[in-house]
């Protein structure tokens, strides 16, 4: 089995440059701006697209120069934001413009930037769209753990051949994104139940465990990512079965083992980042025998200028 280190592992979620000024000038990406906050960031594809858009089809829905995008002036609500970006994004999907909207959700992810707001949400978004704008996206990943006679054991997902996104790869027992209307804690607790029917007085027992940060470079736009974390123990009788058909098996390894198959490159790579984070945090991988362990501290822990949740 051949073997990458966890570095780069890492630097395959962890893509843009970190002098980010310097990295946007020369890609020609612009500040998405909500009241003169930035939100997001729009490359130079997307500009060329939105100021088409513009032009043909609504004029009083956005404003576009090379620096910045901004809603038009009488877009100024969070009611009005979510219609006029919805209308862009059904536009451009009805006309085949970017091929990511084929993967259309029907689901909301919050755009945090708007402190008036409840929350601090700006707007809300299709979930296949968000990329196109670089906005910042959430989620929420289980690591559930097995405590026995020879040291913690971890279960693992293994990806459904169905999923649209990264079919057949391993993944956490439990992982989903943070919707709209939904808290990190409301999304893991029902992607326990959806994904592996982890029963309610097992999941009473969840506990939060942080945050990994990492910014993203996809085919469609900038990614940056914030995933919650969350550590579960299981009782060693608990097996987890497939629930929604995203999941096609579980495997109960050992981390020595869990580790083999990070280095394999078998793991969906944020998925694989919760799992460095977990071992990290139970002494597993640690100065000592990581050469690379500080950087991979900083590179899963990355601040961002964007907005968060307020009152999360």
């Amino acid at each position: 089995m051949s073997t990458v280190s966890l570095l780069s592992i890492v630097e395959s979620c962890d893509k843009v440059p970190y002098n980010e000024t310097e990295y946007f000038s020369q890609q020609k990406i612009a500040r998405f701006l909500v009241n003169e906050v930035t939100i997001g960031y729009v490359d130079e594809v997307a500009l060329l697209e939105m100021e088409k858009y513009i032009a043909t089809v609504c004029e009083r829905s956005f404003r576009v120069s090379k620096q910045f995008v901004t809603f038009h002036p009488e877009v100024k609500t969070f009611e009005a934001r979510s219609e006029v970006i919805m209308d862009l994004l059904k536009y451009w999907k009805e006309k085949g413009v970017f091929s990511c909207l084929t993967g259309w959700r029907n689901e909301f992810y919050p755009v945090y930037g708007d402190s008036k707001q409840p929350g601090n949400i700006a707007f809300r978004v299709e979930r296949a769209g968000a990329s196109i704008f670089g906005f910042r996206t959430f989620g929420a990943h289980l690591n559930g753990y097995v405590r026995t006679e020879t040291g913690l054991k971890m279960w693992i997902g293994r990806r459904s051949l169905k999923k649209p996104t990264w079919p057949g790869l391993l993944d956490n027992i439990v992982a989903g994104g943070v919707s709209y209307g939904q808290s990190p804690d409301e999304t893991i607790v029902r992607e326990c139940d959806e994904e592996a029917n982890i029963p309610s007085d097992i999941t009473v027992n969840i506990k939060a465990a942080g945050a990994i940060t990492y910014f993203d470079l996809t085919e469609r736009g900038l990614a940056p990512e914030t995933q919650y974390v969350y550590d579960l123990e299981l009782p060693q009788d608990f097996v987890p079965k497939p629930n929604d058909g995203e999941v096609d098996c579980f495997y109960l390894w050992d981390l020595a083992e869990v580790r083999q198959h990070i280095g394999a490159g078998e793991f969906k790579p944020n998925c694989a980042l919760v799992i460095i984070d977990f071992m990290i945090r139970h002494g597993h991988i640690t100065s000592s025998d990581e050469p690379d362990f500080l950087e991979i501290l900083d590179r899963i822990h990355r601040r961002f200028e964007l907005p968060g949740p307020k009152g999360c």
